[in-house]
């Protein structure tokens, strides 16, 4: 198994610097979130979420950084289903609060706005504030990509409030988010097993047999060595009928031996079984 050869290697300190790659373009919350995880990083900015994880695994980078949960509006399904097609590590994850702002063009008024541009998950966390203002919502790829295309007064961006400064912009409204307590949870991937210190969080995915009590088998093992499971959430396959897998969080260190029998136990009970990560969880 890749965890055992990986504690046998001996653990080290997380790095506090090296090149990241992040989704978007500079003041996106992607790049936010790696600033916090990393000491002065070098980014690599991908259009696309696929495209961060092909940087890490040609060895462009040695971490990539996505979005994975939001506290309003649920699962990046996206970044779920590379995870479970890419093969690669969580070695940590940082829960960022977000707060959106309004961006637009140094002359532009609120009551003028009559379109904002972002990214959909942007867009479904201040759903409340478009409704309520009557503005037309149009996605684009990135929260920071919307805010570096604005051209017209009329025209406003969710964004971060770095991003004003970053591309020229005012503020129009802050806080526009649904709720105070918004949070995004990032996941920093890397292309190999990476186990640290400290690291008290495990991820896995997994896929059972068609039959009656199967997830409750599942459930048993974590019960009965009475581990804490923080996540379980099923997500459909891609390009099957109705087939689903698990994604399952729980508190627990790879180089406990229990733990380590309870992952063998699952990869041979399940019908398929992937390991994750095994890493600690910024706040």
């Amino acid at each position: 198994m890749k965890i055992k050869k990986t504690l046998l290697d001996g653990t080290k300190q997380f790095p506090r610097t090296g090149v990241i790659a992040c989704q978007g373009v500079e003041g996106a919350y992607s790049s936010i979130a790696a600033r916090r995880l990393f000491d002065s990083p070098s980014i690599i900015f991908c259009k696309t979420f696929e495209g961060v994880c092909n940087a890490v695994e040609n060895g462009l980078c040695r971490y990539g950084i996505l979005p994975i949960d939001n506290s309003l509006n649920g699962s990046v399904g996206q970044v779920y289903d590379l995870l479970s097609k890419r093969g690669l590590y969580v070695a940590r994850s940082i829960k960022l609060p977000i707060r959106h702002s309004l961006l637009a063009r140094a002359g532009a008024k609120l009551e003028d706005i009559k379109e904002v541009y972002s990214h959909e998950q942007a867009l479904g966390q201040c759903s409340n504030f478009i409704e309520k203002q009557g503005i037309k919502a149009i996605e684009t790829a990135n929260t920071a990509l919307a805010a570096q295309r604005i051209t017209r007064d009329d025209v406003a961006a969710i964004a971060s409030a770095e991003c004003a400064s970053l591309y020229g912009l005012k503020i129009l409204k802050t806080n526009i988010q649904n709720d105070e307590l918004n949070y995004t949870r990032f996941i920093c991937v890397s292309k190999d097993i990476e186990l640290y210190p400290g690291d008290n969080k495990i991820s896995i995915m997994l896929a059972l047999p068609h039959k009656s009590g199967s997830l409750n088998s599942v459930l048993s093992h974590f019960a009965a060595r009475n581990l804490n499971l923080t996540k379980l959430m099923s997500m459909p396959t891609q390009g099957t009928d109705f087939e689903y897998v698990f994604y399952l969080d729980f508190e627990a260190k790879a180089s406990n031996c229990d733990v380590l029998n309870l992952m063998a136990e699952l990869e041979l009970e399940c019908e398929h079984f992937v390991f994750l990560g095994n890493y600690t969880e910024i706040e």
